[in-house]
């Protein structure tokens, strides 16, 4: 037997036992399942319109800030990434499913304290393609499987929005 077609028998009996192509379509749905960990974190109060969240991975400190954009419509706005960072930035060090897990501990955590009727957030992409959606896929899927049932959460441009089904009126007089 010559060395061909030993080579082309034993990619045929490996490919045989791989899955269809078409079997893996639906690996997303696995995000989110709770396998992940979550990192201990931090609340601090930072002022009447801005809350902070820190936590610590591995390599890296991390900051959740969380920002009252409208009072009266109870809306605040979220973005998270590295200390040393910007929210855009990917960090990327195989901890995404951890980190995912302790922004979402971190959200209901807020939302059991200030009771927003709207948190929104813009994920990170990159900026050299137009059509990177791959973490506002990743976090929409994740939110959906992982949020709370008083919230539905649904994009709107760029962002990410979790709202209130029952809108919480505010009692504040505008001025």
């Amino acid at each position: 037997m010559d060395i061909k077609k030993i080579i082309q028998e034993e990619i045929m009996t490996t490919v045989a036992n791989f899955p269809r192509f078409g079997d893996r379509l639906n690996s997303i749905s696995e995000t989110g399942e709770g396998s992940s960990h979550s990192y201990p974190y931090k609340f601090d109060n930072v002022s009447d319109d801005e809350v902070n969240y820190h936590f610590d991975t591995e390599e890296d400190d991390y900051v959740v800030i969380i920002n009252l954009v409208d009072m009266y419509a109870r809306v605040w706005e979220m973005q998270f990434g590295t200390v040393d960072g910007t929210p855009e930035q990917v960090v990327d060090r195989g901890r995404m499913y951890s980190v995912m897990a302790t922004v979402m501990k971190i959200t209901n955590d807020f939302i059991d304290k200030y009771k927003p009727n709207a948190l929104k957030f813009r994920p990170s992409k990159d900026e050299d393609r137009d059509d990177d959606k791959r973490r506002f896929n990743l976090y929409q899927q994740y939110i959906k499987k992982n949020g709370r049932n008083d919230y539905i959460s649904y994009p709107y441009g760029d962002y990410i929005i979790i709202e209130r089904k029952a809108k919480i009126k505010t009692n504040i007089p505008r001025i």
